[in-house]
């Protein structure tokens, strides 16, 4: 305390010195004094600035330098990490001879055209395989691995590859003596491949070379490309590659095998078989969606109707859960649409599964197999009642004879669909003699011709009277087909078994009861037996089933008339519009209804939409006999 007292004592007496001194001192001498001390304050003002500049110029440059040493440890890290996960097929230089050398065919010249070869078979091979899928990938391409002079960041990531990474190099010499040259791909410690000719055949020894290559490291997409590139002319050797990948290969791929298989079998051989690879592919690999939509499809061939809607809705999770695991991104959208609309179709929700397959054929691939849709657009037209409409789609996208057998078999298959919603059973008919020539190039369609042809087949010779062949198409069906059940209700109904078209339509109701077609088919032949309390029944349990499935709610619609209850089949009409807004038959029967509630003007709309829609010659008549008699 007392030397704090001392000090202010001290600083009072030298401020009283200053202001004594200022006041003894003369104008001139007080200003020069402010001057001086205005100067000096300025200096240490200006240091102090300059030392805050200096401060903040030195934390600017350690936050840069540690910016700087955070983007190369970054950049470090990235490269370790794609060294790690590397796992690409990488062509070394080839050894060559000095003088094959100084004629331009360098080791490296070599190596790049074996590079260009495969690279070549890789853009042909049509698949929706991810790269990352693979065993042994191209993911951007072959990679060519040319050593260079020097340290670079190239070298550097060539070093941590080799360290860290698991490519597959492929190197190799070529060798010149007296017979000619031979060329040999030394294929990491999977193998080797030699090729031997003259030199003026260099190409043609590369490409086969590039094959043999192209077998050892990606047999399966060796398969696809033999299958597809070819035209089918090698089916045998694809199908004895995936036979091998599929009992040796490494766990990754057989699953994949086995899927190539199935497809391969299907088409060529048989379609029971495939269906049994598809199955243990699935076993191998649960959430590979490929697998189980092949299966899905082909459970749909044989009639399994429950059970393929039931993996269809299977593969659609498994698609958007882990399609980039399996699949090419910008190709998962097609087969998301497809099943969708093969799901919405099963339900009798027709109008979105026409909606899904426009858009599958919308992002279809263009090629082999553009209009891949097609099939599924057109039979949901044709199940809406637009024939003309169904015809005119189909005429406007052909599909290619390149495309793959399953759309063609779509295509084929909506072709009849569009016929007998039409009634043209000759026309169903007629089809059967274009069937045996493509059976002819897919002889594994054989297995399913039974129940996935020979029901339309049996419904058309039926509704031409030809009663006992169509009950010989149908006698060998097997139980749990559902299309063949429901036929065979109906071939029994048009000859007026009424016993057995019941016990019929209880199966085909039993074996899919996701599905409302058997249902409403039950309820319809009800109503033709003038039973329309007992059709109602029907037609109520398949709404329920199919709450969008338009043919339910008109028929209950026609029952609900049949017991002189129009004004209440107005609002089952009215429902039906929602999800068949240009279905012929349901306009002219809400006109009529319209007409026994007497609204008249409201009735005549109504026959005016139908005169332009589709109708069948009986539905024709019916309009012309109403409009002529209350009109």
């Amino acid at each position: 305390m007392a030397d704090e007292t001392e000090s202010a004592d001290a600083g009072g007496e030298s401020a009283t010195a200053n202001a004594l001194a200022l006041a003894g001192a003369s104008r001139a001498e007080a200003d020069a004094f402010l001057r001086d001390q205005r100067h000096h304050l300025q200096e240490q003002l200006k240091q102090l600035s300059l030392k805050l500049w200096e401060m903040r110029l030195g934390v600017l440059l350690r936050i840069a330098t540690a910016f700087t040493g955070l983007a190369v440890a970054a950049g470090l890290a990235y490269l370790i990490w794609n060294a790690a996960t590397s796992n690409d097929l990488v062509i070394d230089s080839f050894q060559v001879p000095p003088d094959l050398a100084a004629r331009g065919l360098s080791g490296p010249v070599v190596a790049a055209k074996l590079s260009d070869k495969i690279a070549a078979m890789q853009a042909q091979t049509n698949s929706q395989r991810a790269p990352k899928s693979y065993a042994n990938g191209i993911s951007d391409g072959l990679k060519l691995d040319i050593p260079e002079t020097g340290v670079s960041l190239a070298e550097l990531d060539r070093f941590l590859r080799a360290k860290l990474g698991h490519d597959l190099h492929i190197g190799g010499e070529l060798v010149l003596d007296e017979k000619g040259i031979a060329l040999t791909a030394r294929i990491g410690t999977d193998g080797s491949a030699t090729v031997a000719g003259a030199p003026a055949d260099m190409d043609t020894l590369l490409q086969t070379l590039a094959e043999q290559v192209y077998r050892i490291t990606q047999p399966y997409r060796y398969a696809v490309w033999l299958q597809r590139e070819r035209n089918g002319s090698h089916v045998e050797d694809a199908i004895a590659v995936l036979k091998d990948l599929a009992a040796g290969g490494p766990a990754k791929e057989r699953a994949w095998a086995y899927n190539g298989l199935g497809a391969s079998l299907s088409t060529y051989q048989s379609t029971k078989t495939a269906l049994a690879m598809h199955r243990r592919g699935h076993e191998l690999d649960p959430e590979n969606y490929l697998l189980v939509a092949n299966i899905a499809a082909l459970e749909g061939d044989f009639g399994q109707a429950e059970d393929s809607l039931r993996d269809e809705q299977t593969a659609l999770e498994l698609i958007l859960a882990h399609g980039r695991d399996y699949g090419l991104p910008d190709r998962l959208a097609g087969p998301e649409h497809s099943y969708r609309a093969a799901i919405f179709f099963a339900r009798g929700a027709l109008l979105e599964a026409a909606d899904e397959a426009r858009k599958f054929m919308a992002v279809a691939l263009a090629g082999a197999t553009a209009n891949q849709g097609i099939g599924q657009y057109v039979e949901a037209l044709a199940a809406l009642h637009e024939p003309d409409a169904a015809r005119t789609a189909q005429a406007e996208n052909p599909v290619s004879p390149l495309a793959l057998s399953n759309f063609q078999l779509g295509n084929f298959h909506a072709r009849v669909a569009v016929a007998q919603e039409a009634q043209d059973w000759a026309g169903v008919l007629a089809a059967e003699r274009d069937l045996l020539s493509l059976q002819a190039r897919f002889p594994g369609w054989t297995d399913i011709r039974p129940t996935f042809f020979d029901p339309l087949m049996a419904l058309a010779l039926a509704h031409l009277g030809r009663f006992a062949e169509a009950e010989a198409r149908l006698k060998t069906t097997p139980g749990d087909c559902y299309p063949c059940l429901r036929a065979r209700a109906q071939v029994a109904a048009l000859q007026g078994q009424d016993g057995r078209a019941d016990f019929w339509f209880a199966r085909a109701a039993a074996v899919a009861p996701s599905s409302p077609y058997a249902e409403t088919e039950w309820g319809r032949a009800l109503l033709e037996r003038k039973q329309p309390g007992a059709a109602i029944a029907h037609f109520a349990s398949a709404n329920k089933i199919g709450p969008h499935f338009a043919d339910a709610l008109e028929g209950w619609g026609e029952a609900l008339m049949a017991q002189n209850q129009s004004h209440l089949a107005l609002a089952k009409f009215a429902a039906a519009e929602k999800y068949a807004p240009n279905w012929g038959r349901l306009h002219l029967k809400w006109g009529e209804a319209l007409y026994y509630a007497g609204r008249k003007d409201e009735a005549a709309k109504h026959f005016a939409r139908a005169a332009v829609a589709d109708l069948t010659p009986s539905e024709k008549s019916e309009l012309r006999r109403y409009s002529a008699s209350r009109i």
